[in-house]
């Protein structure tokens, strides 16, 4: 081919598109017949399309399988979360039988079904809280189940160990009960078993009365109370293992000063003209006389009669417990001449502290004190009702009367 004509076959081919691989702007080569012909190749750039079309098909198809096994990892993992929720609820794990070692478990008061099974599960009685709380739902007596500490087996079936929290012999000994009338002699014996010291570490903590947090406005006169009696407010108290004794006693006195907030104890008595402390003692006094409900409002008033008229309370229960105090059997003591400051035949006014604990009715009864002249009680049957008179002589033949009938009174 003539150099013209290759010129202008270059110029019209721009892709080289008619020339071979011998020459870079295309090559002839020969016919097996001889004659002349051009050959094409691809071009560069065509190639370079090619390969980015490719790369792009295979970063395609790798995000894709990437996608799609996530996708089934994520189908697989909420599967089995259902499974396992499914599972928890309807067949959660559960111990068989009636358990092997003792445990001890802590419930505390508001505790619910869940905070209970909490607590067997911290503690290796129960396989998983769902399991006790599903037993719980089953059985309505579980809302009644009292705080406390109970004792229990490690490995127990969750309806096993509701078995033992309702059954009231599987709680252990650490419950105070404090009745209306209780005083620190007959409290301390049992505080010192439930919380498991000695009854010295309870006398000791019971004297130490400046560090028991006593409640403001009963200080009598100037100085704070002397004695923490008259306030270890009467009821059950149920105390956690490791309790210590001050702990202890606070709670009952910090439930005794509820109880006077609530009932506005302190405001009635100034309004009564006592202090607070004083109307304490009074209290404590109608709880260790009166018997009968109706008669602690007028064992009140003859009380505060007498100390109107300033005559001396001539009150039995006072001597006892002066004689309870120094370890002296009070049936065995002359009240009316026994030498101790709660001697209220031979001192006039109240005792220096109250004489034991007294309770609702009683606290009330103090500072509300029912309308009356009268001056005197005494037994008028053998249940405990009382006669009550403003005369003398009235009052000698009634002590007589109940003397004779043997309902509780010693000779005129």
């Amino acid at each position: 081919m003539r150099q013209r004509e290759r010129e202008s076959l270059i110029e019209h081919d721009p892709h080289g598109l008619l020339f071979g691989p011998d020459d870079e702007d295309g090559a002839a080569s020969e016919h097996p017949s001889g004659a002349h012909v051009i050959a094409a190749r691809p071009s560069r750039r065509m190639d370079r399309h090619e390969h980015a079309r490719k790369r792009r098909v295979r970063r395609h198809r790798r995000v894709f399988l990437l996608l799609t096994a996530l996708v089934v990892v994520v189908v697989v993992l909420l599967s089995l979360a259902g499974y396992r929720v499914y599972q928890n609820r309807y067949h959660p794990k559960d111990y068989a039988g009636a358990g092997t070692a003792t445990v001890s478990v802590v419930v505390h008061s508001g505790d619910g079904a869940k905070a209970i099974g909490t607590a067997l599960h911290d503690k290796g009685v129960v396989a998983s809280v769902r399991a006790f709380t599903n037993a719980a739902s089953n059985d309505s007596r579980s809302q009644g189940i009292s705080p406390g500490t109970y004792q229990l087996r490690a490995h127990m079936s969750a309806k096993n160990a509701l078995a033992l929290l309702l059954d009231p012999a599987s709680r252990l000994s650490n419950q105070v009960v404090v009745v209306e009338g209780a005083t620190l002699v007959d409290v301390s014996a049992p505080l010192a078993k439930a919380l498991g010291v000695s009854p010295a570490a309870v006398n000791a903590a019971i004297d130490n009365v400046r560090s028991l947090g006593l409640p403001q406005g009963y200080a009598s006169g100037t100085q704070p109370p002397s004695s923490v009696e008259g306030f270890l407010y009467p009821a059950t108290y149920s105390f956690d293992p490791g309790t210590k004794v001050p702990d202890a006693l606070q709670q009952m006195i910090t439930q005794f000063t509820d109880q006077a907030r609530s009932t506005r104890f302190t405001d009635q008595a100034r309004a009564r003209k006592l202090s607070p402390y004083q109307a304490l003692i009074i209290a404590s006094i109608i709880e260790k006389e009166a018997k009968v409900a109706a008669d602690y409002p007028k064992v009140a008033r003859v009380i505060l009669n007498r100390l109107v008229v300033k005559k001396a309370l001539q009150i039995d229960a006072t001597t006892r417990y002066g004689a309870i105090l120094n370890r002296v059997d009070p049936n065995k003591v002359a009240y009316d001449t026994y030498s101790t400051p709660y001697n209220s035949y031979t001192h006039t006014g109240l005792p220096p502290t109250p004489i034991a604990n007294p309770g609702a009715t009683a606290m009330a009864a103090a500072v509300n004190p029912a309308a009356g002249d009268w001056l005197y009680y005494v037994n008028s049957d053998a249940q405990g009702d009382l006669f009550f008179t403003h005369n003398e002589h009235d009052f000698t033949v009634a002590q007589q009367k109940c003397h004779d009938n043997h309902w509780g009174c010693a000779a005129p």
